[in-house]
């Protein structure tokens, strides 16, 4: 199998026109709060026939795969071009995130606002509206969509940065990433559309680097949150969890329900993060962050079900194409204490 890409600017296919100027290309797939990255590097070597200056604001869809099978993997906004020598070279950059107007219409999430969210609005409703003043679709997990949100304010503060500090709360992510807005709870394995993600099966054989740690922190314990109770006009308590430690939760929350929500999120982020595993391996464009991915042929620690985190695609001429995973466990994840800590030679 031969590695393979194509690159869509603002809608058109400039596959064949970079080709023979192509050196690399990476794009990198977070889990977390940070955006989606890319870059292509292009040999800008000729003097006579140097490479037109791209305009930042431009939207590329990337597609990685082998052979006549791609798979897109996302769509990024331009916001840097580099030239460098000697040879010379452009190297040009993306995010998932703009941070200004794309060719595509879609606006800065870094302006800062002042406005307040009622009592009582849906966490699916409240992506909505905001996707839709920057020209986003929504994409908002099942699981967070029906959540009943406090009154909340956001005073001077950019749009992408009030949703990282809702998401945080309910221990998800929020994020751009090919065109959406994406609001997705960490460690389920789905995507936005609550739909299982497919596991990817890594056998051993296949991996030229790898490494599992386990990293013993004190247990989670026990979470404690609050909410109001019109009728009685009591603060009740709800607990999940067990045993110390004990952490309160300093807001209080509109019904049960939201309390439950919150106090859960942050039982699952104390206890997820134990155990890490990374690994470098051939290119897989199925690879992506929050994806299901079981190792096997390992060793008793490392063999198991684990959440991708990050993914690194590196495609280049000299190397073919690579990907460099970064994984922990799920959140339904059982402790495995007898896993040690590995590390390939």
């Amino acid at each position: 199998m031969t590695p393979a890409f194509r690159l869509v600017a603002n809608s058109a296919d400039i596959t064949a026109a970079i080709l023979d100027r192509f050196v690399s290309l990476t794009l990198t797939d977070e889990a977390g709060m940070e955006s989606d990255t890319f870059e292509v590097t292009l040999a800008d070597h000729d003097p006579l026939a140097p490479i037109a200056m791209p305009a930042t604001g431009a939207e590329l869809e990337v597609f990685l795969g082998y052979d006549n099978m791609v798979q897109r993997m996302g769509l990024f906004v331009v916001d840097e071009v580099e030239l460098s020598g000697w040879p010379g070279q452009m190297t040009i950059r993306g995010k998932a995130a703009p941070f200004s107007t794309s060719k595509g219409g879609k606006t800065d999430l870094q302006t800062q606002k002042s406005r307040s969210w009622e009592k009582g609005t849906k966490m699916g409703a409240l992506v909505a509206k905001i996707a839709g003043e920057h020209g986003m679709e929504p994409a908002v997990s099942e699981s967070l969509k029906s959540i009943t949100l406090p009154h909340l304010d956001q005073t001077e503060e950019s749009d992408i940065s009030f949703l990282v500090r809702v998401a945080k709360r309910y221990d998800a992510i929020a994020k751009p990433a090919g065109g959406k807005l994406v609001m997705a709870k960490r460690g389920e394995s789905k995507n936005a559309s609550g739909e299982e993600l497919p596991p990817i099966l890594v056998h051993a054989s296949q991996v030229s680097a790898w490494r599992m740690t386990l990293a013993k922190r004190e247990s989670p314990g026990t979470v404690i949150a609050y909410y109001h109770q019109k009728r009685s006009a009591k603060r009740i308590e709800v607990k999940v969890g067990e045993g110390e430690p004990v952490r309160r939760l300093r807001h209080w929350y509109p019904d049960e329900k939201a309390a439950k929500d919150a106090a859960q999120a942050e039982l699952d982020k104390r206890a997820r993060g134990e155990h890490k595993f990374s690994l470098t391996m051939p290119g897989d464009p199925m690879l992506a962050a929050e994806s299901p991915l079981v190792a096997s042929g390992f060793r008793a620690g490392a063999d198991g079900e684990w959440i991708v985190t990050r993914a690194v695609h590196s495609l280049s001429k000299g190397s073919g194409y690579q990907c460099d995973v970064e994984a922990e466990k799920p959140n339904d994840a059982e402790d495995d204490d007898g896993a040690g800590a590995s590390e390939a030679a």
